[in-house]
């Protein structure tokens, strides 16, 4: 039978090869993915591998990290062809699905739609109550797919990047702020206390704003420590306050790697009641990557409802890449 449950962690080597050819488009080369992005998915892939007798182990104690990676593959000629994986958020009844990708020589053959179909058929098993995918807003055959499967259009991201970047001016926080580290452990929290005051309702539909969502599960925690180390990337994060209350405004961050190889990251979440800190924090974080980043080209995805933020990256200098539809259904 050429579609079978994937099988972690035998089929981790195969995907390594298999994923970032699902993600070639030849007829619309922008869309490809980036030879720093692949080094990025080889670098958690030969992590994963490292740490799977720890995840076996924990699985045994805790269903949460039993749907840590699900999924189906079609195989042709002994050979995978297509592949569908999901995620459960935490402990919700929420999935999402990260990944549908067909190899371009194997496209326009309804494969795609029979993975999705099990996959779908699957999570109903498993009680999940909702699904979301990502797909870029210009693939029409993706996106009508996922439509004819009932999935609707709920949010968006844009991906930024700044291929050449260079050291920013930044402009001065505004007086009324403060900010602050906010530690690895910890970011959950901030993140989740912040979602829930700013995310809008289309949002939440299919992303809530719940403690399962954002909480790690136990047995996890001691894991993403080893898994940051292995994955050998600098992170700092830092919150943004407003004095006279004390409520948390912004998060941004900066990610670089360590190592040769990979790509650099930054991200900003503001409240949109607070548009005077996107140029600040933006800035900010641009000039933190460009000085410990090596030289490597910087991504940003943003939320496309956080206009002040959008605005911000491109007026210091960012190039818009991609939009990415946000598609939610209810099981």
């Amino acid at each position: 039978m050429p579609m079978r449950p994937l099988r972690l962690p035998g089929d981790l080597s195969i995907l390594a090869e298999v994923v970032p050819r699902t993600f070639e488009y030849p007829d619309n080369p922008e869309w490809s993915i980036r030879r720093d992005e692949m080094e990025d998915i080889l670098r958690m892939v030969r992590s994963l591998r490292r740490l799977w007798p720890i995840l076996r182990l924990l699985q045994v104690f805790s269903p949460a990290l039993r749907d840590l990676f699900r999924g189906f593959v079609w195989e042709e000629g002994g050979k995978i062809a297509g592949v569908v994986m999901t995620q459960r958020h935490g402990t919700t009844s929420h999935w999402e699905v990260g990944l549908v990708g067909v190899v371009p020589e194997q496209r326009r053959k309804g494969i795609a739609r029979r993975l999705l179909t099990r996959t779908l058929e699957d999570l109903r098993e498993r009680g999940a109550e909702k699904v979301a995918l990502g797909v870029i807003s210009q693939n029409v055959p993706a996106y009508s797919l996922y439509t004819s499967l009932g999935f609707a259009h709920y949010g968006g991201v844009i991906e930024f990047e700044a291929k050449t970047p260079h050291p920013p001016t930044i402009p001065t926080r505004p007086d009324e702020y403060l900010e602050e580290l906010v530690k690895r452990s910890k970011t959950w929290r901030v993140r989740y206390d912040l979602d829930k005051r700013i995310n809008p309702p289309e949002l939440t539909e299919y992303e809530p704003v719940v403690l399962g969502r954002y909480r790690p599960p136990a047995l996890l925690r001691p894991i993403l420590p080893l898994l940051a180390l292995l994955m050998r990337r600098e992170r700092k994060t830092v919150r943004v306050q407003r004095i006279r209350d004390g409520q948390t405004v912004a998060l941004g961050r900066y990610e670089v790697p360590k190592k040769e190889g990979g790509v650099n990251s930054i991200r900003v979440l503001l409240d949109p009641a607070c548009p005077e800190l996107a140029d600040y924090l933006v800035a900010y974080h641009l000039d933190r990557a460009i000085a410990r980043g090596g030289g490597r080209r910087v991504d940003f995805f943003v939320p496309d409802w956080m206009t002040a933020v959008v605005e911000s990256a491109e007026r210091f200098g960012f190039n818009r890449r991609l939009h990415y539809h946000s598609l939610g259904l209810t099981l």
